[in-house]
């Protein structure tokens, strides 16, 4: 309630102060933010900040017209999510909503179709919408991890019926098992102009005794890994990122030393062998060295994981901060925002308030558009930013306290929209 009292303050401000901007002519007036506590990386300092056009501005410019006040609310740069999927065109504008609704401006999704994402492309981009990219087609092996996902989504409605016999293979996936397979799907995979290329390893230790096991589903398989320096080289030669989805501390080396630039997931700690998903602090330095992000994906923890689970992926994150790593803030998760990955880490306590913010606001905007002035409330960077009811850093809780929404320097208040559940 207090936060809701805060929201409408500061939406009568902005309105009062606009009925009293000057309207001399010239060049549009800056719209000035005042009363605010802004989030410097480190911490909250009152000051006053000014957005001329779409751009941040520190001193006062000569022609002001708007004013804000922004009743000592708390601001930070916008959330973004560093691994999602978004797959239904149809509900593209309930996940726009939904996400600016979390304060997240910014997605990357790890693999669409590209028959998907030119359905969605119209609608996305711009002040009034989420910064989108995407994979495409993504690289794995004979009967291997995504099909199951896409022959269940095939199954439920959610992806096209035929994907089921097809297990999606050229349109949400390639199967490859040599570098003339690579080769023939790479003008398909091109066409559909990706922002990046996806590979799966999978227990890539075990890629040939998997492959041959007819036991196992395609949930625990993946490419060969031998394969994945041709596709970086391919991919680095086109411009573009590589992202490795891995399961263990042996995926995520290969994944190193074949040079992908982003880890799509930190590692799934089985309680089998829960060592072997313990991160080698080598390939966390190598990482560091090439800033290579790290996405979280922690949602297996609501699974009631055991202690010496819970220990390795403590252990993950304590290995990550010597190393000085990228982590980003990622859900994988169907129809959900990065919201619940934020939540699950603070409420595990396996990075403070502060770590979370920082990640969730600076690092995942900035590794997903690198190019981008992003992820830091300072003269020259995008005029985006949130505006919340209490202080995060006392309170995680306060995060979603959002009061006010400005991106590219115009207020946006989402609709009210709610995703469904998967199935209903």
């Amino acid at each position: 309630m207090w936060a809701l009292k805060r929201a409408l303050g500061v939406v009568v401000g902005l309105s009062l102060a606009a009925c009293h901007a000057p309207t001399a002519g010239g060049a549009d007036p800056a719209t000035e933010y005042r009363n605010g506590q802004w989030f410097d990386g480190q911490r909250f300092v009152a000051k006053t900040m000014w957005a001329g056009g779409d751009t941040f501005v520190e001193s006062r410019p000569r022609r002001v017209g708007t004013v804000v006040d922004l009743k000592n609310g708390f601001v930070v740069p916008p959330y973004a999510d560093g691994h999602n999927h978004w797959l239904e065109p149809t509900l593209v504008d309930a996940y726009v909503q939904t996400h600016l609704r979390d304060g997240i401006f910014y997605v990357k999704d790890h693999g669409t179709a590209p028959l998907i994402h030119d359905q969605m492309r119209p609608v996305l981009g711009g002040a009034a919408s989420v910064d989108f990219i995407s994979a495409h087609q993504g690289f794995t092996g004979p009967d291997g991890h995504p099909i199951e996902i896409v022959d269940a989504l095939a199954g439920a409605g959610v992806l096209p019926a035929e994907w089921a016999r097809t297990d999606g293979e050229g349109e949400a996936l390639f199967v490859v098992t040599s570098e003339q397979d690579i080769d023939r799907a790479w003008p398909r995979l091109m066409a559909g102009k990706p922002d990046f290329v996806k590979v799966f390893l999978v227990h890539s230790e075990e890629y040939t005794s998997r492959r041959d096991n007819t036991a196992l589903t395609p949930k625990n398989r993946g490419i060969d890994p031998s394969l994945v320096p041709a596709i970086v080289a391919r991919t680095h030669a086109a411009h573009l990122r590589v992202s490795a989805h891995i399961e263990n501390a042996h995926d995520f080396h290969v994944a190193i030393a074949a040079g992908v630039d982003d880890i799509a997931h930190m590692p799934f700690v089985e309680k089998d062998h829960p060592d072997r998903y313990r991160l080698a602090e080598a390939d966390l330095r190598a990482a560091a060295a090439r800033g290579v992000s790290i996405a979280t994906t922690l949602d297996w923890m609501r699974e009631k994981p055991t202690e010496q689970q819970i220990a390795v992926v403590r252990d993950n994150f304590a290995a990550m901060r010597r190393a000085g790593n990228t982590i980003v803030i990622g859900t994988d998760q169907f129809r959900q925002t990065a919201r619940v990955e934020a939540d699950l880490i603070a409420g595990h306590q396996l990075m403070s308030n502060l770590e979370i913010l920082r990640a969730w606001s600076i690092a995942t905007p900035r590794a997903i558009f690198p190019n981008r002035r992003l992820g830091r409330l300072a003269g020259g960077f995008e005029a985006s930013f949130l505006v919340l009811g209490g202080n995060p850093l006392a309170d995680f809780a306060n995060a979603h306290a959002i009061v006010l929404r400005v991106k590219q320097g115009q207020q946006i208040v989402p609709r009210e929209t709610k995703l469904p559940s998967l199935g209903g």
